[in-house]
């Protein structure tokens, strides 16, 4: 829609022939963004042959399904494309990246990653937004920046590409601890030391896989946590909210309408990651126990307050403190 309001050619591909159908039909997604209109000038499709004959690709599918669009797109791409993968997520099988699955499936292929504070109800309906788009060529990040900001929605770059991905993932786990909090009626204070606590952790873990400390005091950081921490519209942090009222995962996935949250199969591959770079992840670890082996919410934010009380600017905190004041 970003694109489509900004004048340029658009193709929007879906999987599901009878969705797609439906969309061009209503120029609508009413089962994911009612109310909505698709702009008249966006071509929908559900041939991946005719959406592959654009020379830029933004990929958007949920990150369990990006390994299979990867295989079925390296026949099609060639040098004259550059993808943008817009998931934010983490493959719960192996701990790969984005970026990491399509730059294995597509080498020579230019790959791009965006993330940011980017609710998307908010996006579609015109409100002004900030991202960040992340390449270890910059000149493939301004390509895209150059090609997807508009007057409201604001691009920026980064070469950073570990640690804007990994801050975009793992923040959907921390909100669903966020959502907990909310469910069990615990307060701001505690809401606030929660999410300020696991961005210490999704620092943690970012430093260690090689991201720049940095990257997460900034809008893939602690602006996308933030956002998704506290939206209405933000279904991790509404799943959190619902098993904290006592619905179980499959009740919650039914009370969303079936749309993906993230942040659940995040946790899985958050925990894959903390034991492959020895990094403590408590809040990583408890989601999990809460999530697949049937602890409670209750108890499982228990045990995380009962935790030993440490130095707070210490790992991650304190090498962004080291950056900010060369110390």
């Amino acid at each position: 829609m970003l694109l489509a309001h900004a004048g340029r050619p658009v193709t929007l591909w879906g999987r599901d022939e009878a969705h797609v159908a439906d969309l061009a039909r209503l120029r609508e997604n009413s089962r994911y963004l009612p109310g909505v209109p698709i702009p008249e000038s966006v071509t929908l499709t559900a041939s991946l042959e005719d959406a592959a004959r654009c020379a830029r690709i933004v990929v958007a599918v949920p990150s369990q399904g990006v390994r299979e669009l990867a295989v079925r797109l390296k026949a099609l791409v060639g040098d004259r494309h550059a993808i943008v993968s817009a998931t934010k997520g983490i493959e719960a099988e192996s701990g790969s990246r984005m970026s990491e699955i399509l730059g294995a499936a597509m080498p020579g292929v230019p790959i791009a990653v965006l993330s940011g504070p980017n609710i998307a109800r908010e996006i579609a309906g015109g409100l002004p937004a900030p991202t960040v788009i992340a390449s270890l060529d910059e000149s493939v990040a301004r390509d895209f920046q150059t090609l997807i900001g508009t007057s409201t929605f604001r691009v920026y770059t980064n070469d950073d590409v570990i640690g804007v991905e990994l801050a975009g993932a793992l923040k959907n786990v921390v909100a669903l601890g966020a959502g907990a909090v909310d469910g069990m009626r615990l307060g701001d204070n505690a809401k606030a030391g929660f999410i300020t606590r696991g961005l210490a952790e999704i620092a943690r873990l970012g430093v260690a896989a090689g991201a720049n400390p940095l990257t997460f005091a900034g809008l893939a950081g602690f602006g996308d946590l933030v956002a998704t921490a506290f939206s209405k519209h933000s279904r991790n942090r509404t799943a959190g909210e619902l098993l904290a009222q006592g619905r179980s995962l499959e009740e919650v996935r039914e009370a969303l309408g079936g749309q993906v949250t993230e942040g659940i199969g995040t946790t899985v591959a958050a925990c894959k990651l903390a034991d492959r770079f020895a990094v403590d992840m408590p809040i990583a670890r408890a989601t999990y126990a809460v999530l697949f082996e049937g602890r409670g919410i209750r108890e499982a934010v228990a045990e995380l307050m009962a935790r030993e009380q440490t130095d707070e600017v210490s790992g991650a905190l304190a090498e962004i403190a080291r950056l900010f004041t060369g110390r």
